[in-house]
């Protein structure tokens, strides 16, 4: 009987052993994807084998505008398709709603920045986030709309390299990175900020950019944190904070590459 009953616990106790292990392994293999609340949609597996894709279809979209020095074929096409296959675009069910300034926000002959706002207001779309890639003047004043019909805007706004209003975008945008003299411009002369070219980093900068503010929940503090924030996004970029040239002060979220 001793021998029967030592059995019966050694059965248990592989048994017990066999069902723990198998949740352990089940929590292991959720993945949480709250911070973005992003859906997945399943595709057709024999449209994956041919066509295989970096990014999966998701209801979330990243506003991405590209302005000046920016907005020319030969600039953006690049790192659009650059875009493309690490997120997808939105045409596509990916992640990237592009637009390019002015030509997309055209009435007649003029282009009105404002309009940046009729398309972060248009319920259609779930952002998860504004990149402003050459913000051009006034688009302070749509993400200022945006973010008064939010009272706090839920997502990241980021201007990169912009050419808009500096107060203004410092007010309404999280963070604000502007390329230095000594970024790696193309050519040996230093140019103003009309004529300045695209520097080789630049799609580098962006996708690292994208990449970090999909891991946010939600918008940045504009705090000390900032600075923690930048050396996360850009691990091996110098960075200092802006100077005001005419008051001397410096903008807590407002930087600059070296």
């Amino acid at each position: 009987m001793k021998k029967i009953h030592l059995l019966t616990i050694s059965t248990l106790f592989i048994l017990s052993s066999v069902f723990f292990s198998a949740c352990h392994k089940e929590k292991e293999e959720v993945l949480d994807n709250s911070a973005n609340n992003i859906e997945l949609t399943d595709g057709n597996p024999e449209d994956l084998i041919k066509n295989p894709q970096r990014w999966h279809v998701t209801n979330k979209r990243l506003f991405v505008l590209f302005g000046y020095d920016f907005n020319t074929p030969q600039v953006y096409e690049p790192i659009l398709e650059l875009l493309k296959e690490r997120y997808g675009l939105d045409s596509d069910g990916g992640l990237i709603l592009p637009f390019v300034y002015p030509s997309d926000f055209k009435h007649g002959a003029r282009a009105y920045s404002s309009d940046f706002f009729n398309v972060l207001s248009d319920d259609s779309f779930d952002f998860c986030g504004v990149l402003m890639i050459g913000a051009p003047e006034n688009s302070h004043l749509a993400i200022a709309r945006n973010q008064d019909a939010w009272e706090e805007t839920p997502y990241p706004v980021i201007a990169l390299f912009p050419q808009d209003d500096i107060l203004g975008l410092e007010a309404t945008c999280d963070i604000v990175l502007d390329k230095g003299f000594t970024s790696g411009l193309k050519g040996d002369a230093v140019e103003d900020e009309t004529t300045a070219q695209v520097f080789p980093e630049a799609p580098e900068i962006i996708t690292e950019t994208i990449d970090y503010m999909l891991a946010l929940s939600g918008p940045l503090q504009k705090d000390s944190s900032i600075q923690n924030h930048l050396l996360q996004m850009y691990k091996n970029k110098k960075i200092h904070h802006y100077t005001d040239p005419e008051t001397g002060l410096q903008a807590i979220n407002h930087f600059v590459l070296n």
